[in-house]
């Protein structure tokens, strides 16, 4: 590999390690709707130069993360109610298409001893009463459920839509959770015994009764 070719690598690599880093702060909440993502800041906290971080914040704008606002610069945007509405329409449709496919996946023979170890932790955050943990592994109960379903297209698909996903998660971590863990155990049970009509019905609901929850939280934040 050339000089120039490492050098572009590791400008590269350094982009997508400052918006991972931005990213998971948005979504956990350390960083508010409507806080400034200084340039910087962010290369001060990383210790790299500006460039990168110049390089992270359009694909972070592209997936709703951040927006730029005149003399404010890059600002965390607000979760709406239209944003979360658009969110909920388009998990109605690939989580169900995932949990169809992940159950037939199982019908043939794929190991879910993943998703189910998950489901176990999930068990174990909820008797902890540790909100912030039970929604991180919750979101990885639904990536898991796309992993299974070995649909390439399907995971690049969801892959920004995840990050959203999370982040309304931890919004509305005072939902209760222990339905929300009855539904997930439901719709595990269904994938790993291979009933992909069943899993995919569970998981329709539990997208709608997730729907129904977080909307008026949603609203509640906004002071709609």
């Amino acid at each position: 590999m050339t000089a120039e070719a490492t050098s572009g690598a590791i400008t590269t690599s350094r982009t997508g390690n400052v918006y991972e880093w931005i990213r998971e702060r948005i979504v956990d909440g350390t960083f508010p709707p409507g806080q400034r993502i200084r340039e910087r800041d962010v290369a001060l906290e990383l210790q790299v130069s500006r460039v990168p971080v110049r390089e992270a914040l359009p694909q972070l704008e592209s997936e709703g993360y951040i927006e730029s606002l005149p003399r404010r610069g890059a600002v965390v945007t607000h979760l709406t109610v239209q944003a979360v509405t658009e969110l909920f329409d388009v998990r109605a449709s690939l989580e169900v298409l995932g949990a169809r496919l992940a159950a037939q996946a199982c019908a043939s023979g794929t190991d879910a001893s993943r998703l189910t170890d998950l489901l176990g932790a999930a068990e174990t955050a909820l008797l902890d009463n540790h909100e912030h943990l039970i929604a991180d592994i919750n979101s990885r109960i639904h990536e898991e459920i796309l992993e299974l379903s070995g649909n390439h297209l399907l995971r690049r698909l969801m892959s920004p839509v995840n990050g959203h996903v999370r982040r309304l998660f931890h919004v509305a971590a005072d939902r209760d959770q222990l339905v929300q863990h009855h539904e997930h155990s439901a719709i595990v049970q269904a994938i790993t015994e291979g009933h992909s009509e069943l899993a995919a019905a569970l998981a329709f609901a539990h997208v709608e009764h997730s729907r129904n929850e977080c909307l008026p939280i949603v609203e509640k934040s906004l002071g709609a």
